[in-house]
């Protein structure tokens, strides 16, 4: 998979639903660089939504896909964080990184790439500041500002002075860096509705009403329907910790595709 530079997101804004979408709506288009920002939203009359992804590879139509979270996020963690008193000074800014009304933290992380959590959200986890969330603008990479470390930018101010006991987890845009959903990424954002390759890798995925979705094994009318281990693929709830996405309208066969009305909004 890969993260996109060219895409770009909405932090903080409400978009009108339906809104710019410059002339009849065509949830088949493909885009080689994006349309609109990632998460865009579009709701039929009917009541069915579909919202504007990236795709971090080629990926097939009627798949459930989900952002690849080992790219796009951070796991709860912790001692990371930088005090504003250690933390690199952001030219034109009188505070440091971590500093009470300051848009930036300072993050000792390796691998870390330009922009990697853009359009994600920061939340302190616990200890001091802890139970905020903040919207990422963007990031640099690990090394700079020094060595081994990383800054974001965030779209508000931090309402509390971080320190280095706080702890932190970076959730990354859903909607970016997309593939087929799995028990291991399981933060699904719809379906898609074509497919996909590396040269155009922003299209439509649908997340509520009727479509047609890669089916594991047997379904029947009215089952509810989890992730399956099959990669985009839907299963009726065998006891999985999966989250439920919605149920089976009419079944197909193994290893082709349900009809399923899903809900993701």
């Amino acid at each position: 998979m890969a993260i996109a530079s060219a895409s770009y997101f909405i932090n903080g804004g409400a978009v009108g639903l339906g809104a710019a979408t410059g002339g009849e709506f065509d949830k088949f288009a493909l885009h080689a660089t994006p349309k609109y920002a990632l998460g865009f939203k579009i709701e039929m009359v009917d009541g069915s939504i579909y919202r504007y992804v990236h795709t971090g590879a080629a990926t097939n139509r009627g798949l459930l896909v989900s952002q690849d979270i080992s790219e796009t996020s951070v796991v709860d963690t912790d001692n990371k964080i930088i005090a504003p008193a250690s933390a690199t000074a952001v030219s034109g800014e009188t505070l440091n990184p971590g500093a009470l009304g300051s848009p930036y933290v300072q993050i000792t992380l390796a691998s870390v790439t330009a922009n990697q959590f853009r359009g994600g959200k920061f939340t302190t986890t616990d200890d001091v500041g802890e139970g905020y969330t903040y919207d990422i603008l963007g990031n640099t990479a690990t090394d700079d500002p020094v060595t081994g470390d990383f800054r974001l930018r965030l779209a508000q101010t931090l309402q509390v002075a971080l320190d280095t006991t706080t702890d932190f987890a970076i959730m990354g845009n859903q909607y970016s860096d997309v593939e087929g959903a799995t028990t291991t990424d399981e933060t699904p954002c719809g379906v898609t509705c074509a497919t996909t390759t590396a040269t155009l890798p922003y299209c439509w995925a649908q997340s509520r009403g009727s479509v047609g979705v890669l089916q594991q094994g047997t379904a029947t009318q009215g089952d509810i329907l989890k992730i399956g281990s099959v990669a985009g693929s839907l299963a009726t709830n065998d006891g999985n910790a999966s989250p439920e996405i919605g149920f089976c309208q009419d079944p197909g066969d193994d290893t082709g595709h349900m009809i399923a009305f899903i809900d993701l909004e």
